[in-house]
């Protein structure tokens, strides 16, 4: 049986198919509920690079400004260069070359727009870009030659669309979204919020990294793909009620653990299975879940606000908790549990009763939802376990340094 969630489905494969052949940019213009929906439930791999792009307007890139912007070098420049080796390091197919693409589109960005510069976290968010562009599923090696230039506007686009704010110095839009992501979880989940307040757990643990990188370094890439389709095609917006919704499916397993497990907890999510998952599928729950929340008008108003460099204002909420931020100029967030892409550790068990986040997750997916909402698992592929202590695990050095 093929689940509903499944991307390349047959029926799903059809739409997108008549889709693509109609014209993407047409049906983006003529029927944007209809792709938006269709989009957030996860696009085909074949597919989504000519439709991320045209959902972000690359068409109207700007011939031969990205060889001038690299013909100037800049203060960025040799971070950008230490950061290289650290881009998805466990990648294969993220070679030298990938590599050297990479450090040209953000050394041009830096040069396009120099109150922005580089912040660590923007070199998965462009390489990501870049692998996808080149047709990549993470799967296998890129289907067509690296396409650079695409790439860099891809990157603007996504930038220009609010994303920009996460990285501006004093990082106000990152704060922003901390302060709102505090307000709807204690909202959503008094239960789980009361827990964390209990064992001195603040979101900005794991949030950090799941805003910075757009969860790249978090979760499975097949998560992290069906996530992007939505951000890409629906939004920044969409990323608030994405991440709410994937506490939410956690809530069960992390009501278990202590404030060290907990934090490992969020270390082992990317890397902690076993044996295959089908994580699209387990993704587009998600999302379901993510179509049941309603996001109070104020909270939507505040963050679509424009982020000015020096905003320190945060969520005015009676009864909002402040997250603990305290950056200095020009570094990136360095808060516990933020980056865990790199060099793997063992670490020790969180307990025999921990068997698989899924599992754990799977049974409270009919009891947390925002509304009605019914699940049909039948086509998804459980891992065995993530019994930590069972074997090495791998977590990862922190990516702020």
């Amino acid at each position: 049986m093929t689940s509903d969630f499944d991307e390349s489905g047959p029926r799903r494969l059809r739409l997108w198919k008549s889709m693509m052949r109609r014209g993407i940019t047409s049906f983006i213009s003529e029927r944007p509920d209809d792709f938006r929906r269709r989009a957030c439930r996860g696009i085909p791999s074949q597919f989504r690079a000519e439709v991320w792009k045209a959902a972000l307007g690359c068409q109207h890139a700007k011939p031969g400004v990205y060889q001038e912007l690299l013909s100037t070098e800049n203060k960025w420049l040799r971070i950008i260069e230490i950061d290289m080796p650290r881009t998805f390091p466990d990648d294969p197919y993220f070679d030298d070359k990938q590599q050297q693409s990479l450090l040209r589109v953000l050394h041009a960005y830096s040069n396009m727009c120099p109150d922005v510069g580089y912040c660590q976290g923007m070199n998965y968010v462009a390489g990501f870009l870049l692998l996808v562009a080149q047709d990549g599923d993470f799967t296998s090696g890129p289907r067509r030659k690296a396409e650079e230039e695409e790439t860099f506007w891809m990157f603007v686009a996504l930038m220009d669309r609010g994303l920009s704010g996460f990285y501006q110095r004093t990082f106000p839009l990152l704060r922003r979204y901390l302060a709102a992501f505090d307000e709807l979880v204690a909202e959503t989940m008094p239960e789980l919020q009361s827990h964390f307040d209990k064992e001195n757990v603040q979101h900005a643990v794991y949030l950090h990294q799941w805003c910075l990188t757009l969860f790249i370094g978090s979760v499975p890439r097949p998560m992290a793909l069906t996530f992007w389709d939505a951000i890409v095609c629906g939004g920044l917006e969409e990323l608030l009620p994405i991440a709410v919704s994937l506490l939410g499916i956690l809530s069960q397993t992390l009501l278990s653990l202590q404030f060290e497990e907990i934090v490992r907890f969020f270390q082992s999510m990317r890397t902690g299975t076993k044996e295959s998952c089908n994580f699209t599928s387990i993704a587009s729950m998600v999302m379901d879940a993510r179509e049941e929340l309603v996001v109070p008008e104020h909270i939507m108003a505040q963050l679509s606000e424009p982020c000015e460099e020096e905003d320190l204002s945060m969520w005015t909420t009676p009864g909002a908790r402040t997250p603990a931020i305290d950056f200095e100029e020009g570094e990136s967030p360095s808060g516990q549990g933020f980056g865990f892409i790199g060099k793997s550790h063992s670490v020790s068990s969180l307990g025999d009763y921990v068997q698989s986040w899924w599992e754990d997750t799977k049974e409270s997916l009919q009891s947390f939802t925002f509304g009605k909402s019914t699940y049909d698992d039948s086509d998804v592929k459980l891992p065995a376990s993530i019994i930590i202590g069972e074997s090495q695990v791998h977590t990862h050095e922190p990516l702020w340094v």
